[in-house]
């Protein structure tokens, strides 16, 4: 019967959807016929009909990949190759609804056989609206620094394998922006692209021809490999096999156990590697912590500062996105973590329990984002990175404008962070204004603590391990080594680090050695313990003017930061007195801990209880550290095992902290849990304790996550 056939095809439909596709609800009633017998796509009508979600960019897929590589078929090394299964959306898309005339590869005149294969319904590159073959598709180009051209199409792309081959470091246009392509094999051009990007220590990612060439470098667990083949092609961080140690570039990611890899996404990258035959450093053009180049002009004037050369394309990149980032969390069980959320899975929305009114948070100052809501969906941006200096600000205020305009969204509030100085303060100001509308702020670890509920669906009051850097508390002091009870409408604060000081204010942030000094001071005085490693590695005049903040107070703001405890302790174990990039030292400082093993006794974190609130205390802590240190010479090893001490001195804290409300439900958040030494720990011991303790998956950790937490807050407050 037809009632037969068409509960057949509702089977089909969740059986058989196309590999890009994604069911989120099903719904189906049965109709009155209306007469129609054949079964057509009709022109898009805009503003009208059911809101859609805009795509996100998708990686190369098996068909494509091997159409390019075929001498036979008319797209063989074609770069720009994409169908119905991948290819970029996000990034090329200019309005809704999502047709060819509405993005950027509506420059470009699809020839005869593409238009064929647009209209065929039983073709895979039906509907795909970047189709492109070289007859009518995009193209490449290679400048030389001077800009002048050196050759087009294919003989581009043999130049840039050539160059490449003999150690220059390329500009390459990708998917959402520039990158910068440099032998990973090659230590001396790699120390040169280091200096020329003023980039001394972060490790830059690797991308690799194939699965089999990426395992030789790096252990891939079962698990894993499916994240780096899928669609959306993350950077996945790896413990190092012998060969990644010995075969990679040391330049490429100093002194770290692990290495950060990726497979290609877009046949361009593709193309490259298997010209080159081996792995390539494709790091993201920009400064650190500045937003990634992905403009033409801007890179035209940027990139020669860098670059030998440059390979562009006459694609149009509509809007920026960076590579995702993730780790895995293999204990208790194998768990994904992103840590940067952007290519492949913004703006793809968190759900919400309900619908919401529309709310536009602005998030943070580092890891940005902003969020705002559409009915019961939160959508997230992309990665936008620092916001400290002028072009971050003016690539964020870019990317809002056009993110609200895309989504045709008109928020009724702006939430926003506590902190008076962040740009995003003083925007949410800007904006409530310009729009008649109300701000709300939300202390910045309730709103940690509301994004991890959101997103693990906890719906009662929750615990949360709030650690990170930097938050404005609500007595004006710098939080960041929290214990949050609540919900998303409101909290208390029911444990905290013990404070110490930050002589510089933000230089200290900078400058671990200057908190390893604060932490010194306040336990021995003017006794120091003028042996440690950091009185012989900072000038005496440093030192001396540090102490003299302390002695008299001045510049030294109080803080509760467990992001700042950790550069501290680095600066005095001699690993690390400085941060080149965000969380240098507490990455050296985990390294350090992994070598150093997990059989190691713990440093003493007691808990005092105060008539306030709880404090942990890093008193006996360091004072131990440095009795151990002085008492034998301070070798590696005595260094990997103290490292290590640290560590499970504050697992141990933290489980003790969480085991006071064994009924509750708990949330690790705060950029500290980054750390997966530290975080699988606590996992480990709350799984062992039978406690429930929740991780974010679907949004980092970091302040990436913000937004999402403030929107949710907002929609909270007073329900």
């Amino acid at each position: 019967s037809e009632r037969d056939q068409l509960l057949h095809f509702l089977t089909r439909l969740r059986r058989e959807i196309p590999p890009a596709a994604w069911i989120h609800a099903l719904d189906h009633r049965f109709l009155p016929s209306t007469g129609f017998r054949s079964f057509e796509i009709r022109p898009s009508q805009s503003g009208s009909g059911p809101r859609v979600w805009v795509m996100p960019d998708l990686a190369i897929c098996p068909d494509c990949r091997a159409e390019i590589t075929d001498p036979s078929d008319r797209r063989h090394g074609y770069p720009f190759t994409n169908c119905t299964n991948c290819g970029p959306r996000f990034t090329i898309i200019e309005d809704m609804p999502y047709d060819r005339p509405s993005t950027s590869m509506n420059e470009f005149q699809m020839c005869d056989a593409c238009r064929r294969e647009y209209e065929n319904p039983r073709d895979r590159r039906f509907h795909a609206q970047p189709n492109a073959c070289p007859d009518c598709g995009p193209h490449l180009e290679m400048l030389d620094r001077e800009r002048v051209a050196l050759a087009s199409h294919e003989k581009a792309l043999q130049l840039a394998i050539e160059w490449i081959s003999r150690g220059r470091i390329l500009g390459v246009k990708g998917l959402g922006g520039y990158h910068i392509v440099v032998d990973a094999a090659n230590e001396e051009a790699l120390r040169e692209l280091r200096l020329r990007k003023r980039r001394p220590y972060k490790a830059f990612a690797l991308m690799y021809p194939d699965l089999s060439s990426l395992r030789r470098h790096v252990e891939v667990p079962d698990f894993a490999a499916p994240l780096l083949e899928s669609a959306q092609a993350p950077i996945l961080i790896l413990p190092r096999t012998p060969a990644g140690c010995e075969e990679i570039a040391p330049s490429v990611a100093p002194q770290s156990p692990s290495l950060g890899v990726f497979l290609p996404y877009t046949p361009l990258h593709q193309l490259l590697l298997a010209g080159v035959g081996r792995p390539l450093v494709a790091t993201s053009a920009n400064l650190s912590e500045q937003p990634m180049l992905y403009e033409d002009s801007e890179a035209l004037e940027q990139l020669p500062r860098w670059c030998d050369a440059i390979l562009r394309h006459d694609r149009r990149i509509v809007r920026p996105a960076d590579d995702s980032v993730l780790h895995i969390l293999e204990h208790p069980e194998p768990k994904p973590q992103l840590l940067r959320r952007a290519r492949g899975y913004a703006p793809l929305p968190i759900l919400a329990p309900r619908e919401l009114p529309c709310i536009l948070a602005l998030g943070g100052e580092m890891n940005s984002t902003f969020a705002v809501s559409r009915d019961a969906e939160v959508l997230l941006s992309q990665h936008l990175g620092s916001l400290s200096g002028f072009e971050g600000r003016e690539g964020y205020r870019r990317v809002l404008d056009d993110f609200l305009r895309l989504h045709s969204l008109h928020p009724t509030m702006i939430a926003h962070d506590l902190h008076p100085d962040y740009f995003t303060t003083s925007l949410a100001e800007e904006l409530s204004v310009r729009w008649q509308v109300p701000t709300v702020t939300v202390q910045h670890h309730h709103a940690h603590l509301a994004a991890c509920a959101l997103e693990n669906e906890l719906r009662d009051e929750v615990v949360g391990l709030c650690w990170d850097g930097t938050g404005y508390g609500l007595d004006g002091t710098v939080w960041g080594g929290e214990m949050l009870l609540g919900g998303a409408s409101n909290f208390r604060r029911v444990a905290s680090l013990r404070s110490f000081r930050l002589p510089g204010s933000d230089a200290a942030a900078r400058e671990g050695w200057r908190v390893a000094l604060a932490l010194l001071y306040e336990i021995y005085g003017e006794d120091l313990p003028r042996d440690l490693p950091l009185f012989s590695r900072v000038p005496a005049t440093d030192v001396e003017l540090v102490l003299q903040m302390l002695r008299r107070s001045v510049n030294s703001p109080v803080t509760t930061s467990m992001g700042r405890l950790f550069d501290g302790v680095a600066a005095i174990l001699g690993i690390s007195f400085e941060n080149t990039h965000q969380a240098q030292s507490p990455q050296l400082l985990e390294y350090a801990a992994w070598r150093g093993g997990v059989d190691v006794d713990p440093l003493p974190m007691p808990i005092r209880r105060g008539e306030d609130i709880r404090r942990l205390d890093w008193e006996p802590m360091l004072r131990e550290l440095v009795q151990r240190l002085m008492a034998t010479s301070p070798t590696r090893d005595a260094v990997e095992n103290l490292s290590a001490g640290f560590h499970i001195g504050l697992v141990a804290a933290g489980l003790e902290l969480l085991a006071e409300y064994p009924d509750s439900d708990a949330v690790l958040a705060g950029g500290v849990f980054c750390n997966r030494y530290l975080t699988e720990g606590i996992l480990v011991g709350a799984a062992r304790d039978g406690l429930r303790v929740h991780v974010h998956s679907q949004l980092p950790p970091t302040d990436g996550s913000l937004a999402v937490g403030q929107l949710w807050a907002a929609a909270n407050r007073g329900a």
